[in-house]
């Protein structure tokens, strides 16, 4: 099972203190100018930044081929976003053959770095054995990596925690330690974890049966576009998910 996180690259480039805020698709030629003089010296800044630049094709054509390249450069250099970035284009084969080995060793990098995305990929690879020797799935790995990640207010993190104590998988099943790592999450807008509150409640499952609070996170998920609580919402209705208790399509909601 894979996981997949959405990755923010910016389109602001910071190098050596200046920044150069343009469109999202053009930056002017002295800009482009100097980001290259400054890559060219190996500033780690700039060759991050010439990498965002060909990622996203902002005054060029996209290249993920040379992104790679210029990531590479900048995350040997210590570039934390750059190691992040380098490692989801490995992850993702984008410009790059697939690589999960290397892919996890670069989000080990900019984690042990603090970046709280990169810790969060770490938690699913472990979760899923995506990378790790003879792809054994280490729980206790996982669970650090999503601790660390929902320490930096992560609400997937904070989700995959709860997903952990619900199954009991690497810790003992403990459905008041799930609903309360789900309600951070839902708090943040994670709809994924609003499904799941709304269905604890529904059924009484680790918390006592309340409707309202089944119909807040149910109707919140739904909103939000969690595709498991917009399906049972449009096809049953509310009145007939409470005479039913049940949400079908939860295994593949909880899989995902």
């Amino acid at each position: 099972m894979k996981r997949r996180i959405i990755p923010v690259l910016t389109a602001t480039l910071l190098v050596t203190g200046s920044i150069y805020a343009e469109t999202k698709s053009t930056f002017t030629e002295r800009a482009y100018s100097s980001v290259v003089k400054l890559a060219k010296k190996g500033d780690p800044n700039a060759l991050f930044a010439l990498g965002e630049m060909n990622y996203l094709g902002m005054g060029m054509q996209k290249n993920y081929k040379k992104a790679v390249q210029y990531f590479e450069e900048a995350a040997k250099r210590g570039h934390k976003k750059a190691q992040f970035n380098l490692a989801y284009m490995l992850y993702n084969g984008l410009g790059v053959e697939k690589d999960y080995k290397k892919a996890l060793e670069w989000f080990r990098k900019a984690a042990d770095q603090g970046d709280p995305k990169s810790m969060l990929y770490l938690g699913d690879m472990y979760y899923s054995g995506e990378g790790v020797p003879n792809n054994e799935l280490d729980y206790a790995k996982a669970l650090y990596w999503y601790t660390q990640a929902a320490n930096e207010g992560y609400p997937q993190a904070n989700f995959r925690l709860g997903e952990m104590f619900y199954e009991g998988r690497g810790v003992k099943t403990d459905l008041e330690k799930a609903r309360e790592l789900f309600l951070k999450a839902a708090e943040q807008g994670h709809a994924g974890a609003q499904f799941f509150l709304g269905q604890m409640y529904l059924t009484g499952k680790g918390v006592h049966k309340d409707m309202k609070k089944a119909k807040r996170w149910m109707q919140e998920a739904y909103m939000n576009g969690n595709r498991e609580a917009k399906k049972v919402m449009d096809t049953y209705g509310w009145e007939e998910l409470i005479r039913k208790e049940i949400l079908p399509g939860y295994e593949e909601s909880h899989s995902g």
